[in-house]
């Protein structure tokens, strides 16, 4: 689905994501790293807001890099990012449909993609009439993954959808994601390991812009050094 093949990228004349390639296909793929590692800037790479110098993005058989972002967005591929980045003068519904307002697929499915954003987040048909700035930090992620289901997105990319979060939180998101991936692929940026180990199919772990692991998870998972720097065993 996305084919990543020796990207150069970063910022000005910082390069951050050095020879990078990788790969997405269906399911759920995982990317980890430490703050730093160059995980933010590779998912800003995909979606034309940095530029790539070298290499390529491929995304369903057609080359992306350096399109225009609504472009990439419109092509299939939604973002839920690190802030959440919501309308919190907006109710919930506002917000769910903000993200269909601009496609022309989406916007026509309005009423079954909120049918289907409410099965996995009933919370969200209960709040519906809230204020998005008022709700937990919790509800609000919740909240930023509907949105972008509401782009009936074929990539969905969550950038450390745990950041901020408590543990019981963390696991009943994860849980979700896990499963939802009929029709949508799900690529994971993430520094809790452990979690997302439950809930991807494939990951990779990215250092220093370089890819320096992949595997299965179970392959992660039993990995001496996995083990040691990343699940504190």
């Amino acid at each position: 689905m996305l084919s990543i093949q020796n990207v150069k990228s970063g910022y000005g004349r910082i390069t951050v994501l050095h020879d990078l390639s990788l790969e997405v296909d269906n399911g759920v793929i995982g990317l980890f790293g430490p703050n730093g590692a160059g995980k933010t800037t590779l998912i800003n790479a995909i979606l034309g807001m940095n530029r790539v110098e070298t290499g390529t993005i491929t995304f369903e058989g057609r080359e992306i890099q350096n399109s225009p972002t609504h472009e990439i967005v419109r092509g299939g591929i939604a973002l839920v990012p690190q802030e959440r980045e919501l309308f919190p003068l907006m109710t919930v519904m506002e917000n769910l449909v903000v993200g269909a307002e601009q496609i022309v697929h989406a916007r026509e499915q309005i009423a079954e993609s909120l049918e289907e954003v409410f099965s996995h987040f009933p919370i969200l048909k209960e709040r519906e009439k809230q204020l998005a700035g008022t709700m937990s930090g919790g509800q609000q992620r919740m909240l930023a993954v509907g949105r972008a289901l509401m782009a009936r997105p074929r990539l969905l990319i969550l950038d450390e959808p745990s950041l901020g979060l408590q543990p019981s939180i963390v696991h009943d998101l994860f849980t979700v994601l896990s499963e939802m991936t009929e029709g949508v692929t799900i690529l994971l940026t993430e520094q809790n390991v452990r979690e997302s180990l439950r809930i991807v199919d494939r990951g990779y772990v990215l250092e220093n812009g370089k890819i320096v692991l992949s595997g299965s998870a179970e392959e992660l998972a039993h990995n001496p050094e996995i083990e040691r720097s990343y699940l504190g065993l």
